[in-house]
């Protein structure tokens, strides 16, 4: 593929020196000597491939290698247990999401009066935190451009935005780790949480297992036990949540391609979802058999490799870890403007930003078909992605976060010894 910066230009990067985020010794942000410490990790449910599970995996992990207690706090888990970990899944009640997880706050919170946590962390929005991770849009903003006034009325709004005031009100005590500038001042829009209560995460790419696939001679025998022939592109889109994604966008571009330049390419969709719907809508816009669906998937980097350019027109994305992986890869990236980490693709020229405010689905064909149609462009904005993958800390938010949750259970329990106090008293 291509060649990585050098390391005596790689010190002269404008962002960080950081690149490596397989650490063999334990890696700290703060000077400051970590202490045991028995802390709680609490989502609604879990499965190993979504991209906000995915975070909590490796954030725990990094927890425990650190030597801390981990209990981790859900009502329905599927796939591997986190070895360290202990679990306990607590039964919620309801015919409905809205009202098993309205359920299984409330077991929570009895559940955790039996326990004194050094810290709760929660990766989904419910009341009690001490700490939360956002991995979702702002469910108020999401709401209001939808311009339906009866939606207010409904039982799920209700508990969903009275879960969302827990964490983000102005009277709150939760601190926040965000990962897109972008949602936290939406977020400060709504409710006006102070600046102290946020922090910043960096991305967390494993950037080792994709670089390790994209040799080129590997890139070839991929292909090959794949079934895909040399002359044919693969444009590649990664995550679940098909819709929201923006899968149907991508197979109108298809679609919207010249009958024979359709014939080049082949769109693969990697994730957990119901993909019916966009198979009927291919196959109404007569592109089907141009279409892979692989379902849910752990050789991201080997799709990764094989394929010729990423697209990921998101309909609504707070992040979208996907973005970032096709830069490391050295692979374009056609990306929807309002995606979080779309500012990555602009600041790397890995790629093109796609305005859509409001959308429009034309601009997107028009950047698919140059992609489709020229080869030295593909290979320049690659590059450019491998570059800026090479001197930019895109990699150590498993370790940054829990800096962080170290960081705040002292302070909690009054044993921070910096300046400051993270809680606001």
């Amino acid at each position: 593929m291509y060649e990585s910066v050098p390391d005596t230009e790689r010190e002269q990067g404008r962002l960080t020196k950081k690149r490596n985020c397989n650490h063999q010794a334990p890696y700290f942000i703060g000077s400051y000597r970590k202490s045991y410490m028995d802390i709680g990790f609490a989502t609604f449910f879990y499965y190993p491939f979504g991209g906000l599970e995915k975070s909590l995996r490796n954030i725990a992990l990094e927890v425990l290698r650190r030597g801390h207690d981990l209990t981790l706090y859900c009502y329905f888990w599927k796939g591997d247990l986190l070895p360290g970990a202990k679990l306990e899944v607590l039964p919620a009640r309801g015919w409905t999401n809205h009202r098993r997880m309205s359920s299984f706050a409330g077991k929570l919170q009895q559940r955790l009066s039996a326990r004194n946590h050094d810290l709760l962390v929660g990766f989904k929005r419910m009341p009690g935190l001490d700490l939360y991770y956002n991995g979702d849009v702002c469910y108020k903003n999401e709401i209001s451009s939808k311009n339906n006034p009866l939606i207010k009325l409904m039982p799920r709004y209700r508990v969903l935005s009275s879960f969302e005031n827990d964490v983000f009100s102005r009277t709150s005590s939760t601190h926040i780790m965000y990962i897109s500038e972008r949602e936290k001042n939406i977020f400060q829009n709504y409710y006006g949480t102070p600046d102290f209560r946020f922090h910043a995460l960096p991305p967390g790419i494993d950037k080792n297992s994709i670089r390790n696939a994209c040799s080129n001679l590997k890139r070839g025998r991929l292909r090959k036990r794949l079934g895909v022939s040399d002359d044919i592109l693969v444009a590649l889109m990664v995550g679940s949540d098909f819709y929201r994604k923006g899968v149907d966008r991508s197979i109108r571009a298809l679609a919207a391609l010249p009958a024979e330049e359709q014939q080049k390419v082949e769109l693969w969709i990697a994730g957990q979802g119901v993909p019916e719907p966009f198979i009927k809508l291919a196959r109404k816009l007569d592109v089907e058999k141009r279409i892979r669906f692989l379902g849910a998937r752990d050789d991201v980097p080997e799709l990764l490799a094989i394929s010729d350019f990423l697209l990921h027109p998101a309909v609504s994305e707070t992040a979208g870890n996907a973005i970032l992986e096709g830069l490391v890869a050295g692979i374009p990236v056609i990306v929807s403007q309002s995606a979080g980490f779309s500012y990555h693709v602009a600041e790397a020229g890995g790629g093109m930003v796609i305005p859509d405010t409001p959308w429009c689905q034309s601009h997107f064909d028009l950047a698919f078909r140059r992609l489709v149609n020229d080869s030295k462009l593909r290979g320049q904005l690659g590059q450019r992605g491998w570059r800026y993958a090479d001197t930019t800390d895109l990699y150590h938010r498993p370790q940054v976060a829990a800096d962080i949750i170290e960081r705040m259970a002292k302070e909690k329990s009054g044993e921070n010894t910096l300046s400051g106090d993270v809680f606001g008293r």
